[in-house]
């Protein structure tokens, strides 16, 4: 599932088994409450979607809106282009999925990896329709992203094994070799290995 903002451009990735109301509903309730908690100040107004396959056709998540205030403009069925924010962004985030899953040489099966790095790296990079700024910078008035820790995915990286995990305390190995598969939320001091 991706939510996108339409202020900002932000996106957040969140994955799910099935597009079932009841996953969808409890879905977007964790994200109203992190954009809550994170963004006081930039309350959600509006809930757009391509209505697609009635994922959110339901009185749970009906209530959820109105409770919250938030207006409900589902697009008409089967006209994903009156939904082109969001469906661009979708197109973007694979797009860079691919280019990341090609280049490191890794199965398809890491795609979930992949686009949530994908979704990390995006609000860190300058957009055009932003007037050259990023997304990080929109929602927080203006603060620059810090970069100092991306790295390629895919890199090496070692982890360090903490003493009570060590085999010999002495001379035995301190860290152990891993493969650099995406980003903690947030972090800037950790790494997904």
């Amino acid at each position: 599932m991706v939510y996108v903002d339409d202020y900002s451009r932000r996106v957040w990735v969140y994955f799910v088994r099935s597009k079932e109301s009841i996953e969808m509903t409890s879905v977007f309730q964790e994200f109203l409450a992190r954009m809550e908690k994170a963004y006081p100040d930039w309350p959600i107004a509006r809930f757009h979607c391509d209505n697609g396959s009635g994922e959110y056709d339901n009185r749970l998540f009906w209530g959820i809106l109105r409770v919250s205030g938030i207006s409900f403009e589902p697009a008409p069925p089967y006209t994903q282009h009156k939904n082109g924010k969001s469906e661009r962004m979708i197109e973007t985030l694979v797009t860079k999925t691919r280019s990341m899953l090609i280049d490191a040489k890794l199965p398809t099966t890491m795609w979930a990896e992949a686009i949530s790095t994908a979704a990390y790296l995006h609000e860190r990079l300058p957009s055009w329709p932003l007037l050259h700024k990023t997304p990080y910078e929109m929602l927080n008035q203006g603060k620059k992203p810090v970069i100092h820790h991306l790295r390629r995915f895919r890199c090496q990286a070692y982890k360090l094994v903490p003493p009570p995990q060590r085999k010999h305390r002495k001379f035995g190995e301190r860290s152990r070799l891993c493969t650099m598969i995406g980003y903690v939320h947030d972090a800037t001091t950790m790494w997904r290995l």
